[in-house]
């Protein structure tokens, strides 16, 4: 009689056992369907860009002591939409001044300093943002920096 009490307990745990990973798998597999599989919504692309050049410029830095000077290539990124980029080729040589009043308060130690030149396309972004009106200029672009 004892061995079948054993018999029992042992058949009643396996199927209880049995039941649990019937379960858990089948909440895994419901919870998987439920969810589609799909994947996470992802952002909408950015807007395409278009680049306006502003031509080299070169300017005397603010080194009293000697002479040196800096020369860049600006190039400006801006949303692709016709308004804001004929307003951007409008205002070029505005630009071109914002952009030279700026760089010759500049020394040549600051402009050397490795990580100067990430600064200074943002600060560049800020000033002609302001200038324009609003946040048109999304990238800068330095396609030539010389200090000498």
């Amino acid at each position: 009689m004892a061995e079948k009490g054993k018999k029992s307990k042992l058949g009643l745990v396996l199927l209880l056992v049995l039941a649990l990973a019937g379960l858990t798998g089948g909440g895994v597999f419901l919870g998987v369907k439920l969810a589609g599989g799909k994947k996470p919504a992802q952002p909408p692309p950015p807007p395409p860009l278009k680049t306006v050049s502003l031509d080299s410029i070169v300017v005397n830095l603010a080194d009293g002591d000697t002479n040196h000077y800096l020369r860049v290539t600006v190039v400006l990124a801006v949303p692709a939409e016709e308004k804001v980029a004929k307003e951007v080729e409008a205002k070029k040589v505005e630009l071109r001044d914002l952009i030279i009043q700026f760089l010759r308060h500049k020394t040549f130690a600051e402009v050397m300093k490795p990580d100067y030149p990430t600064k200074l396309k943002e600060e560049l972004k800020q000033k002609i943002n302001a200038y324009l009106g609003g946040d048109k200029v999304k990238e800068i672009y330095f396609t030539e920096y010389l200090a000498q």
